[in-house]
């Protein structure tokens, strides 16, 4: 059997100590991905067989093809919509003699950049993060040391579990990034229909902005439900693991083995963002 000592969570040490976390050192083999433009300066088990599990989205290796791409729409339609947030910041300003609108437009706006542009900079680094986890399971799988079933069983059981884990947290992460940014869309469309007197311009901005809210409310839908399937996925293999048959022991631990590849290059296209997103200052 493939398998070297200690499970996914632990580094290459020896015995408890061995448990590896999202800190995991990063591959040194980055996957090609292109650059977004600048942004303007304004700114319980089955009762199948376990080949049947096979069909699903953990077992074609899916699932970092899926999240990468997810995270990169999440981050780019929030560059978007940090422009026009900069562009209603513009056109309207505080004070009494500030229409209902322009008032309105504006805290919505504010209350945008204080908030979501951070949470998606945590959902580009939480995705890295795991990405480092699942590579270092890939990898100790993939090297050819001898074990036992029970051996096996039990560290591949740790294995699958830290990853679960990890996943149900990001979930989480996802699922109030989409919640707060339902609420940014409705108190956007409630704030257009206040003043319909208002400037053409400021009318157009808003209408603009909050548009481009929708969209990044629309990915961070996607992502949440890409987390979804994936924490699914680990699911539904932890409930076969735990019923323990020989075969699906092996081809699991073997298939994870093999995922080590699309997680690298998800790794590489994470990380290219996260730089993106640090040098520009957005999102």
């Amino acid at each position: 059997m493939w398998l070297d000592g200690g499970s996914s969570g632990r580094d290459s040490g020896s015995g408890s100590d061995r448990r590896a976390d999202d800190r995991v050192a990063e591959p040194v083999e980055p996957a090609e991905s292109s650059e977004p433009s600048t942004p303007e300066p304004v700114a319980a088990p089955r009762t199948e067989a376990p080949r049947a599990v096979a069909s699903g989205a953990l077992m074609d290796a899916s699932h970092a093809g899926t999240l990468s791409a997810g995270c990169e729409a999440l981050f780019r339609s929030t560059d978007t919509a940090l422009q026009w947030a900069w562009r209603v910041l513009q056109l309207t300003k505080a004070g009494a003699d500030a229409g209902t609108l322009a008032s309105a437009a504006r805290l919505r706006a504010l209350d945008f950049l204080d908030r979501i542009p951070p949470h998606v900079r945590r959902s580009v680094a939480e995705l890295l993060g795991y990405s480092n986890l699942w590579q270092a399971v890939c990898t100790r799988l993939g090297r050819p040391v001898a074990r036992s079933h029970e051996e096996l069983l039990r560290e591949l059981g740790e294995d699958l579990q830290l990853l679960l884990r990890g996943a149900q947290a990001r979930l989480g992460t996802a699922a109030a990034l989409e919640q707060g940014l339902l609420v940014h869309v409705g108190r956007l469309r409630e704030s257009r229909a206040g003043e319909p007197g208002a400037p053409l311009e400021l009318r157009a901005a808003v209408d603009a902005f909050t548009h481009a809210v929708s969209e990044v409310m629309a990915a961070a839908s996607a992502y949440r439900r890409a987390w979804e399937a994936a924490e699914a996925e680990l699911g539904e293999s932890a409930a076969w693991l735990n019923a323990g048959d020989p075969g699906f022991v092996t081809w699991l631990a073997e298939h994870l083995a093999s995922t080590v590849f699309p997680w690298r290059q998800a790794h590489a296209a994470v990380r290219l963002l996260r730089e993106l997103g640090a040098l520009s200052g957005q999102p």
